[in-house]
């Protein structure tokens, strides 16, 4: 599988669809209708989670579900508000899909905040199976049995009551996120992007894990003598994508420091609503959108669906369709750019339907 995407369209490609809890449901089927009339032939199997299994199977992740994921060559999930959690994990660690892939990109009709949001457009590149998820963690008292901890800078305070959570790395996972990176901005540079890796770290303060993060992509950076490369302290790589995005082209984070770092790059270009991202492994991939299962509207069909119709858009291109994919992804920019059917979030009153309604016309 890997993060490169296919050159020619997979016959008998079969994918999973859990549409997740709250109001994710109502951004993940109509666009899994949609692209149903894109590519007729592509098999597209629901299957139940959280609150709907629980009341089915007696369970929010079946035996069911799991079987269907993994008859599948990919999954499409929702969002996650605590009953789906179990699957997400699944498709995360089960599935061993070791990057996360987050486009960051602003479109004439995104309700930006900044001055010149035109000058957004990188993406980002997370490690989506390390650092410090999924959690580890245990009382203070432990730290003390640990044969390190006598090297610490600060000895760990094992005689006070509280807790530790463990960061991990490994080189195997660093140099997979590396090459991701290197693989996507000789992509972008092939399309007229600058094929710049940027590297964002705290390895100043962690030299043993961002230090080390640090090494590998250096190193497999140079093995592309045609991409350039920079690196920043995560903090003040955090001021420059408010400052100076246009700086920015293939931004590769680890675990939590994406995590954080993906949201603010969201909310630069006018919200969560807005951001797809995909997630690969060697042998699996899903798509979800970047926001949360939005619990405060479910039900009231005013939720965006531009990150999962995007989601879908990553899904098509990934699997060869790109031809699919570019009409998705121009038909969503011209309903944004005309700005008769905007989203709720995005200073319009469409509805859910509305706003799907408008991309299907363009389509």
């Amino acid at each position: 599988m890997s993060s490169e995407h296919v050159s020619t369209p997979r016959s008998g490609l079969r994918v999973c669809v859990v549409a997740g809890d709250d109001a994710a449901p109502e951004v993940v089927l109509p666009t899994v209708a949609l692209l149903r009339e894109l590519v007729p032939e592509i098999l597209f199997t629901q299957a139940l989670s959280g609150r709907e299994a629980q009341e089915r199977y007696g369970e929010a992740f079946p035996a069911e579900t799991r079987a269907a994921i993994d008859s599948a060559d990919c999954t499409l999930f929702g969002a996650s508000g605590g009953p789906s959690r179990p699957v997400l994990w699944y498709l995360r660690w089960g599935k061993q899909t070791y990057v996360n892939i987050r486009p960051v990109r602003w479109l004439p009709g995104y309700q930006s905040p900044m001055r010149q949001p035109e000058r957004i457009d990188y993406v980002i590149v997370r490690d989506n199976l390390e650092g410090m998820y999924p959690p580890r963690e245990g009382a203070l008292s432990e730290l003390g049995t640990l044969t390190s901890s006598g090297s610490w800078w600060q000895a760990p305070p094992v005689q006070e009551t509280g807790a530790y959570a463990v960061r991990v790395s490994t080189d195997t996972q660093a140099r997979r996120v590396a090459e991701a990176a290197c693989d996507l901005a000789l992509q972008r540079l092939a399309s007229g992007y600058p094929g710049c890796v940027t590297l964002g770290a705290k390895y100043s303060i962690l030299p043993q894990t961002d230090g080390r993060f640090r090494e590998i992509v250096r190193e497999m950076v140079r093995e592309h003598p045609e991409l350039s490369y920079q690196e920043f302290l995560i903090d003040d790589l955090g001021r420059r994508m408010i400052a100076a995005p246009e700086t920015l082209d293939v931004v590769v984070l680890g675990n939590e420091h994406g995590d954080i770092l993906a949201d603010v790059a969201s909310g630069s270009i006018g919200g969560l609503g807005l951001s797809p991202s995909a997630c690969y492994g060697a042998e699996y991939a899903y798509f979800e959108p970047v926001h949360g299962s939005a619990p405060d509207i479910a039900g009231k069909n005013t939720i965006n669906p531009t990150a999962m119709l995007l989601s879908g858009a990553m899904f098509l291109a990934h699997y060869g369709y790109r031809e699919q994919s570019t009409r998705l992804e121009r038909a969503i920019a011209r309903v944004y750019s005309d700005g008769h059917a905007l989203p709720v979030d995005q200073g319009g009153s469409a509805s859910t339907s509305d706003f799907i309604a408008a991309v299907r016309s363009q389509l």
